[in-house]
């Protein structure tokens, strides 16, 4: 009777390893199908670009140490407001910070205006880590201006996850 109970569990443990097996295998080709864009709506395609972008940003950001990551964020904050895409940088503000500083969008469109150059140069000179948390002092200058349009400026970032952080920076009065 025991080789015949052995037996049976063994089968049994094939046809479970079997199925297990096959989920996983439906599971990577479906993982690996693309999307016929042609049957898509605009808005389900501009969705699935952006995941796609996100996707390969988070790859780059894998790559990258700590430093180069936090030096990425910052850049990626001053590109746009260069290219003065003021929501998406005031996005990636503190809420705390927001409300302490810049209330509205409309308070950091007028402190941007005013306090930061229209072609920004930037000069990482140190970082500092405590736990997930940063500090990066940066010297920004006018790319156009004089040597001496120089301001130290310290950003304080709180990385969540790649390429999902929230920043704030010292306020220049």
């Amino acid at each position: 009777m025991k080789v015949r109970d052995s037996g049976n569990k063994l089968i049994i443990f094939g046809i479970v390893a079997v199925i297990v097996l096959s989920i996983y295998a439906i599971r990577l080709a479906m993982a690996n199908k693309k999307p016929d864009v042609s049957k898509m709506t605009d808005d389900e395609i501009a969705i699935y670009l952006n995941e796609k972008i996100d996707e390969m940003e988070k790859e780059k950001l894998s790559e990258l140490g700590e430093r180069d990551r936090m030096e990425h964020y910052v850049a990626e904050f001053i590109s746009s407001i260069e290219k003065e895409d003021y929501e998406s940088a005031y996005e990636m503000l503190y809420g705390d910070f927001k409300t302490n500083y810049f209330p509205t969008l409309e308070n950091f469109k007028e402190y941007v205006s005013t306090k930061f150059p229209k072609f920004i140069a930037i000069e990482h000179t140190n970082i500092e880590r405590n736990g997930d948390t940063y500090v990066l002092w940066t010297n920004f200058s006018d790319s156009l201006g004089s040597k001496d349009s120089s301001v130290e400026m310290k950003f304080v970032i709180k990385e969540y996850d790649l390429n999902d952080f929230k920043m704030s920076f010292s306020v220049i009065l």
